[in-house]
Parts: structure tokens; C-alpha cells; sequence
């Protein structure tokens, strides 16, 4: 949105596209929510309307004594500041006396003693982040009868004068607008639903009180909640199912005892994929195919079932993990896969031996459908196995990495493992199963299995598939011949390592010590793939991990967590990288910086920039 500020303000021109402009940014207002989604969605469109640099809004406290704004402190993210409701700074003067403050420059004395010879701007988050604050104008935001509501603070006009006559009309309009949507929505989150059991509470089935109690008992024993809400709190499970429906916005499907199976739906899945994935098609009606699930948001989001029924319409219903069960025990026979049929889910271990699983892939080979797809074939018993078998395999053996390098036409595909450095041929795998096994990976970490043409990266949480709670880092490659590589790293949960048993000579030991506690510098940990850069810093930072340190990890993945450390996962899809993240820090009042990688020329800047502003950069 262009501001029409940018040149005369008296221009009827300027005026009418800057009242345009405002009623649009209006009906954004009414259109938010909630109060943070102001601040995330709307906040923008405000300062471009304005021409400013920043917006800061604040609320007044249920002290009713003071001010909480909502301070950016990463992409998406904030934090609450407290202001008093008082003369000494300028906010606090704009909502003790309910007027506007249009100040050329804040950091001038003269102007601010001529407004209040107490006034004062608290030049802390400056000095902190090395903003320049100059023009404000700040406004506030009153209801009808008076009463304060908040507070609106535009910074700094971007044409490097005061703000004109017409920012200020602009404002005082904006914020009777915001005083009716912060009300309303402070109103709204009185009684916000936070998880799907609260509309039990809403629908008066139970008490706050008793979900409450509800959620420790099954934190206890550790078991799903809605186990203890059936069986101890005798809850329906009509009135869970209708709770699971107002949370997630899709009908409520009952089990049935006289379900028809459909078979043709269910032909090609295999009951270990359908109970981890928490999905399975129950009916194919004129509408469409109708899916049942414990988690529609989830299942919807993923894409995952929109790729094995192409052709079809989606209707969605959701059920109890109990009905959901019960409805895979009807269709499939039996109690639970993993002790029925010997497939490697939950904390079962399959026992079958890798000549085994390969015979018995070389004589399903000639049996296939070659009309087969992926995902069908992804989903076979056997290949689930080998593919839980393989990383079983890996780990037992202290691999890294694992690497599925297929050959194009019908060469094998060949399964390669890095121990200590250095690759190992493990097995091959029959040409028939190739786009099969690459497939089943890719639905293990939820990526998209009809993208052949570019690389993606997810990573497989291993504890719902097989026996060990680990976690793979997976990377997938298109490669000649119309392939996919994929190299999957596994990361082994667990705490980091004395300093002390690090295995450092004890001359190195002291100076590293020494160094480490030093109040601000950089320091790198360099060296090859595998090589334990990111456990030396660990047990270093463990080692610095005091209560009164603030410590930021930027890391990709996280592989070790440290209680104390605020610690940030890469998401580079989400436009989260390590650059935006290090300029998030800078805001975030850190000690100690830790950045996984610094390959880019604005992380290394970043970098070297805050290692000379008082903070202790690590990296490797």
C-alpha cells in the first residue's frame, strides 16, 4: 500500500487516497481476531498508511496502573513491556493526560521540558538495538465515555520530518476504531478454547476444575487424556466427539459395529500406515470419499491423502482415538498391528533378518502390478519392515548418515552408511521397489511424494514407526536418469557432555575455559561433517549456563536441548533462516549467542557486529 504522504499532505488528491487508505486499513482491523493478530497482520498496513518507520500499541494493564505493549522480539514473535501510566515517559504522558504528543525529535530536551518538565524518553531499546528514534507521534486510544483503553505510538516518518496535520487526523480516527476491536477482543479471549477437551468446560459437560484434574491424571500415568475423561470421568463419547467437532470444524462420526469394510479404499493400505498416519478412508459416497481421523487439521494440512485419492473430493469427519481403533480393528481383524502381524510400530522390534526381507522382496518382484503407484507400494508390508530395519540397523552400527542412492533403468538401488567418516555398502534394494522405498520415506516425514523435480528436506520422528526414540534428518535429491537420492542424518537424543570429559589436554581445557566466560567476542568450532562441532559447543555452553546468562541457539536441526537455552529450529520455508534469526536476537536482550551455521556474508556481518556490541558469539 503506497502512502499518499510522501507529498503534499494539503493535495485533495493525497487526502482522498489517504481516507481510501485508512478504510482499509479499518476494515483489516474489524477483520483481526484476536490482539496479537494486530500486531502481526495489521501493523504494516499502518505504517505505510502513516509513511512511518514502526508502530508500537499498547494496552492498559488489569492494574489498570499501567501500559503493556507488545514488543516484536523475532519474525513472528513478541514480548509484553510494562510502562506506568505517568508523566515521566511519553506514552505514560499521552495516557495519564488522554492527549496527543507530536514530537519533532524525542531526544531533544528543550522540546520535550516545553510539553512536561518530566518528560523523558526512555532511550534503552535504542541503545540496545542501535534504532534511531526521532519523530513520534502517539496518540490515545479512548472509548466513547472516556475511558483508556491503550495507547498508539507511530515512530519515526519515513520523509524525514515531523508528521503533518494529516497523520494526526488519520490517527485520532484510527484509534477510535481500535478502542471498539481491542475491547471486543479483549472480551473474546475472557473465555478463549486453548485445546480441543475445553469445549467440554464451554458445554457445561464438566467443570474447568475437573479437566484440569483430568490432564494431570493422564500426565501421570501417562496416558492420553481422552482415556481418563472416558474411563474415570465416565465423559460420552458423544460428548468428546461433539467437543472434537466444534475444535476442529468438521462433523463427528460414531463408531459403527455393522461398518461395511470398503474394501477397493483400503486395497493398497496397509493397517501400520493408516494407525500411525491416524487416517483411513471409511466410505466412498457421491459427494466424495469420506476419511476418517483424530486429527483433521493435521491429516488436511499434509496433503498427504489428497495424493493417494487424486481424483476424488474430500469430506473429512473426525472421531476418539478409541473409535478410531476400534474402527481398524473392524476393518483389518485384531487387536493392535504390532503384536498381530509383526510390523514394526510403537516399541516393537521387528526380528526379521535382512536376507529375509530381501528374498522376500526378489520374489514379490515378479508379482507386482506394474500399475501399482508409489504410495500403494510405499505402504507394502515388507518394504515397511526393510526401511525399519535399515535404520535400526544403521543406528546399532553407529552410522551418521544414511545414504539411498538409486540407479535409473533397472539398475538396484544401493543403501550406503558413514561410520566414523567414511562410507560402507550395506545392502541393495531390487529396481522394482526404488520410487517405492523413496516414497515411504517421504511419507514418514510428511513431505510432498508427487515433487520428483526439486529437493525438500523434513525429518522422521522414528519413535512412531519403530523401537528407538531418535530422529532422522532427512534431505531428498532429484539426480540423472529421473531418480531421487535421499541422505538421511541420524540425530541420537541426548544431554550434552561435560567440558571436563571432553577429552581435552589439560592445557586446552583452561584456555578454552577461559575463553568461553569472557563478556563478548567470537568464537568459531571448525572442521569436516561429523566431527562433534555441535557437541563441543554444547558442553560448552553447558558449561556457561548460568540463571543469570540469557542464551539464544539458532540451530538446524536441534539435536540437543539444554534446560535454560531458548532454542530456535530452522525453517527456511517459513522465511526463518540463520540471518533473519541472528537480527531477531539482536532485539532480544542476549548474553550469548549460538549460531549453527554461518555460510552467508549478512550471518557471518550479523555475526561480527553483535561480537563487537557487548555479546559472546559462538558458531561453527
Amino acid at each position: 500500500m503506497n502512502s499518499p504522504l510522501q507529498g503534499n499532505g494539503n493535495d485533495m488528491g493525497a487526502r482522498l487516497e489517504f481516507t481510501k487508505n485508512l478504510n482499509h486499513v479499518t476494515n483489516k482491523i474489524h477483520a483481526t481476531s484476536n490482539i496479537d493478530e494486530i500486531m502481526l497482520d495489521v501493523s504494516k498496513d499502518i505504517c505505510s498508511l502513516f509513511n512511518a518507520d514502526r508502530l508500537t500499541i499498547y494496552m492498559v494493564g488489569e492494574d489498570k496502573a499501567s501500559l503493556i505493549s507488545k514488543v516484536k522480539t523475532g519474525l513472528n514473535s513478541f514480548k509484553d513491556l510494562k510502562l506506568p501510566i505517568a508523566e515521566q515517559s511519553i506514552a505514560g504522558y499521552a495516557a495519564f493526560h488522554k492527549k496527543l504528543l507530536n514530537l519533532k525529535d524525542v531526544y531533544d530536551e528543550q522540546e520535550l521540558a516545553a510539553v512536561s518538565p518530566t518528560l523523558r524518553f526512555l532511550q534503552d531499546v535504542d541503545k540496545r538495538t542501535g534504532y534511531r528514534t526521532k519523530q513520534m507521534l502517539v496518540a490515545p486510544i479512548t472509548e466513547d465515555n472516556g475511558e483508556l483503553v491503550g495507547v498508539m505510538q507511530v515512530i519515526n516518518n519515513k520523509a524525514g520530518a515531523p508528521f503533518p496535520n494529516l497523520v494526526e487526523d488519520g490517527v485520532r480516527e484510527l484509534t477510535q476504531t481500535l478502542a471498539v476491536a481491542l475491547r471486543q477482543r479483549q472480551q473474546q479471549q475472557v473465555n478463549v478454547v486453548k485445546t480441543k477437551y475445553d469445549y467440554l468446560v464451554s458445554d457445561a459437560v464438566m467443570s474447568a476444575a475437573e479437566l484440569e484434574l483430568a490432564t494431570r491424571t493422564a500426565r501421570r500415568k501417562g496416558v492420553e487424556i481422552e482415556e481418563v475423561l472416558l474411563d474415570e470421568f465416565q465423559v460420552k463419547p458423544e460428548a468428546l466427539g461433539k467437543a472434537l467437532s466444534s475444535f476442529f470444524g468438521v462433523p463427528y462420526e460414531a463408531h459403527r459395529a455393522d461398518r461395511i469394510k470398503p474394501s477397493e479404499l483400503l486395497r493398497n493400505l496397509r493397517r501400520e500406515y493408516v494407525e500411525s498416519s491416524h487416517w483411513v478412508p471409511i466410505d466412498d459416497i457421491q459427494e466424495g470419499v469420506v476419511i476418517l481421523t483424530t486429527d483433521p487439521e493435521r491429516i488436511q494440512a499434509s496433503r498427504v491423502v489428497n495424493n493417494i485419492f487424486p481424483k476424488n473430493r474430500l469430506i473429512y469427519k473426525v472421531c476418539t482415538l478409541r473409535e478410531f481403533k476400534a474402527t481398524l480393528d473392524l476393518f483389518y481383524g485384531g487387536g493392535n498391528s504390532a503384536s498381530s502381524t509383526g510390523e514394526a510400530t510403537g516399541g516393537y522390534e521387528d526380528t526379521s533378518s535382512m536376507d529375509d526381507l530381501l528374498t522376500s522382496l526378489a520374489s514379490d518382484e515378479e508379482s507386482i502390478d506394474t500399475g501399482q503407484d508409489d504410495a500403494s507400494a510405499a505402504a507394502d508390508n515388507e518394504l515397511v519392515k526393510l526401511v525399519n530395519k535399515i535404520i535400526v540397523d544403521a543406528y546399532k552400527m553407529g552410522a551418521s548418515d544414511i545414504h539411498v542412492e538409486p540407479l535409473p533403468g533397472k539398475g538396484k538401488t544401493g543403501i550406503r552408511l558413514r561410520k566414523d567418516g567414511s562410507l560402507l555398502q550395506y545392502i541393495e534394494i531390487p529396481a522394482t521397489y526404488r520410487n517405492a522405498l523413496v516414497t515411504r520415506l517421504k511419507i514418514m516425514c510428511d513431505l510432498d511424494i508427487s515433487e520428483k523435480r526439486k529437493p525438500q528436506d523434513g525429518k522422521i520422528k522414528f519413535k512412531k514407526y519403530g523401537p528407538l526414540d531418535i530422529e532422522l534428518r532427512v534431505a531428498t535429491i532429484p539426480s540423472q536418469g529421473g531418480v531421487e537420492d535421499v541422505v538421511m542424518r541420524i540425530l541420537a537424543s541426548g544431554d550434552p557432555i561435560p567440558l571436563d570429559n571432553m577429552g581435552f589436554s589439560e592445557r586446552n581445557l583452561e584456555l578454552v575455559k577461559k575463553t568461553v566466560t569472557k563478556p563478548y567476542g567470537l568464537f568459531f568450532v571448525c572442521g569436516p561433517t561429523g566431527s562433534g562441532k555441535t557437541t563441543t559447543l554444547h558442553s560448552i555452553l553447558k558449561h556457561i549456563n548460568t540463571p543469570d546468562t540469557k542464551i539464544w541457539t539458532a540451530e538446524d536441526p536441534v539435536e540437543i536441548t539444554q534446560k535454560g537455552l531458548r532454542q530456535v529450529q530452522i525453517n527456511k520455508k517459513a522465511g526463518l533462516d540463520f540471518a533473519t534469526i541472528m537480527r531477531a536476537f539482536l532485539r532480544a536482550d542476549p548474553d550469548v549467542i549460538m549460531v549453527g551455521e554461518m555460510r552467508d556474508k549478512e550471518t557471518v556481518s550479523t555475526g561480527i557486529e553483535a561480537s563487537l556490541t557487548g555479546h559472546l558469539v559462538f558458531a561453527t
